[in-house]
């Protein structure tokens, strides 16, 4: 019966893998909308890939959708995310750098001033109140 799927313990085995081929649908579409939606249903399943996010991040052209991959980020209490923000930091548009120094700011208080430095930022991004 458990192979079959009649049973009820196929049906807890087999439920989460519906819900990876789901979001694995919908980060693979073509609809920015529907990334949009498989990035908040990693958030929500709480699986944070630090490299297939900085993966995704290159690869993505809809400037929300990085941002939300920046805020994921930023919710996420991950070790290296210094360093992912310093590998994206130089590929990304103005209005997503901001933000970048935004988290910086706020998660590494004590590494902004050496992260400034590293790329050049903007004196009012750092000491202005965002």
């Amino acid at each position: 019966k458990t192979v079959s799927g009649t049973s009820a313990v196929s049906f807890f085995i087999t439920r989460p893998l519906i819900s990876y081929i789901v979001i694995n649908n919908k980060l693979y579409s073509q609809n920015p909308i529907e990334r949009l939606t498989g990035y908040c249903m990693l958030y929500d399943l709480q699986i944070i890939d630090t490299a297939f996010l900085y993966e995704r991040y290159k690869q993505e052209e809809s400037i929300v959708n990085k941002r939300l991959i920046l805020q994921i980020l930023s919710l996420h209490d991950g070790k290296d995310l210094l360093n992912f923000f310093d590998e994206v930091y130089d590929i990304s548009e103005r209005a997503l750098k901001l933000q970048i120094v935004t988290i910086v700011k706020r998660k590494y208080p004590d590494k902004l001033v050496k992260f400034a430095q590293k790329h050049k930022v903007d004196a009012l991004w750092i000491y202005d109140d965002m």
